[in-house]
């Protein structure tokens, strides 16, 4: 695929995101102040669907496709905020008043799409939110990718153990015995995979 093609898919991503803003509710983790309300309102001015909390949730509810963190009253207060980085529930951007070692040792913890600093000014907001969102979203795209790809090679490998298990034991090659572990699979209507589980498992508690 060329760099032409590929740099002209950005846009028609963003354009989608940009049709869909209120389908993309933000949560705003902040203590009240004059910068929180300067961005309450310029992303409700945007037009995206917005909550803000403090302090910081135990757990992100799964209906927020952004969050923006005030990190500097995290930092200074030592609030615990749970954030899952290999499996992040949402988009993260983090506010800060100003950058030290702490700051970016956190930011770069974290993981986030985007870092917008205080004092707040509006230009660039719809930017940084559009594409933390697209980021995000092509994270997700690329670990579902992954696990697919790992959940193959261990059925895979679960079929080649069944495999060897039923040749022996019923004395049979192994392409008959891969005959007749589909022919289980498909008559319990579960993936040759599971079934090919199923037996390992069964096997090593007979062994027990």
């Amino acid at each position: 695929m060329s760099k032409r093609l590929q740099a002209a898919q950005q846009p028609l991503e963003l354009s989608s995101l940009v049709r869909n803003l209120r389908q993309h509710e933000i949560l705003l983790v902040m203590p009240e102040s004059e910068s929180r309300t300067k961005i309450e309102q310029q992303i409700r001015r945007i037009g995206f669907p917005l909550k803000t909390k403090w302090p910081p949730p135990k757990e992100i509810e799964p209906n927020y496709q952004v969050v923006m963190l005030g990190l500097t009253p995290i930092i200074e207060n030592e609030h615990d905020f749970h954030w899952n980085v290999e499996n992040p529930p949402a988009a993260l951007v983090l506010i800060v008043d100003y950058e030290n070692p702490l700051v970016l040792q956190y930011s770069l913890s974290l993981n986030a799409q985007a870092i917008i600093g205080l004092p707040f000014h509006p230009l660039g907001m719809l930017s940084n939110l559009l594409l933390s969102l697209q980021e995000y979203k092509q994270t997700r795209a690329m670990l579902k990718t992954i696990r697919n790809l790992e959940s193959k090679v261990t059925a895979s490998q679960y079929i080649e153990k069944a495999k060897q298990y039923i040749s022996q034991s019923k004395d049979v090659s192994l392409e008959e015995a891969y005959v007749y572990l589909r022919t289980q699979a498909m008559e319990l209507r579960i993936s040759v995979g599971e079934m090919a589980k199923s037996i390992i498992a069964e096997d090593l508690s007979n062994r027990k």
